[in-house]
């Protein structure tokens, strides 16, 4: 198994490493074959940290992260303490990267929110990377766990479980071919089911494996009553 010492200029070794840090102990060799489009985006992500018009403009010069390692230690350190802002979090990932300033943790956070959870949380500078997922931006005040519901706001729509149901000729094929809807696939789930009325375009959040591990490895029901109101089509 590849050193999780690995900096992250180099592709990963272990993906189980990465899929038991991400989703929970429970994820066997067997489940990560089933998230090869997950780590496909994963690899990408990384190299975007490389993008740019020259060297110093790249975001991984400015990092606190350097290593798989700390990713996955941001990733605990935002699991464990999703009731605290941003300021406290940068206290209590400072001990680890004592080099880094507030951007490099900030920048650091990011990219551990971009590759655990898929949502573009991106400076504004960088938006343009991605430029077919929305760029999200989480600022000072907001505890991490209420920035998420935000984002994620519960309908108020009352419908009963029959109502729900769609016909089984409900299909995105049937929607294009009669309503000249296009379909969008988004690697960001806050665009999931965005509607762009004007140029009849849906995106689509394909990766229902990645969330269907994270709402398993959700421990409490606080967490999982947070991802379980998505609806992967």
């Amino acid at each position: 198994m590849a050193s999780t010492q690995t900096q992250l200029t180099q592709r990963p070794g272990s993906r189980l490493e990465i899929g038991k840090s991400f989703f929970g102990p429970n994820v066997q060799e067997v489940k990560v074959e089933k998230f090869r489009s997950y780590f496909e985006y994963y690899i990408e992500e990384l190299e975007l940290l490389r993008s740019g018009i020259s060297e110093e403009t790249w975001q991984i010069n400015s990092l606190g992260a350097q290593t798989y390692e700390d990713v996955f230690y941001i990733v605990e350190i935002l699991r464990k303490n999703g009731n605290l802002r941003r300021p406290e979090l940068r206290l209590l990932l400072k001990p680890r990267f004592q080099t880094s300033d507030h951007l490099g943790l900030d920048r650091s956070i990011n990219l551990a929110v971009r590759l655990w959870l898929m949502i573009n949380m991106q400076e504004l500078h960088f938006e343009g990377i991605r430029h077919q997922a929305s760029c999200v931006q989480w600022d000072d005040e907001t505890p991490l766990r209420e920035f998420f519901r935000n984002l994620f706001p519960q309908s108020r729509w009352q419908i009963t479980a029959r109502s729900s149901r769609l016909g089984p000729h409900f299909t995105a094929a049937f929607m294009h071919r009669i309503r000249g809807l296009k379909i969008e696939w988004t690697t960001s789930l806050y665009d999931h089911l965005r509607l762009d009325r004007q140029r009849k375009a849906l995106k689509i959040f394909p990766y229902k494996c990645q969330l269907q591990a994270m709402i398993e490895s959700c421990k409490s029901q606080d967490d999982r009553d947070k991802y379980e109101h998505l609806t992967i089509v």
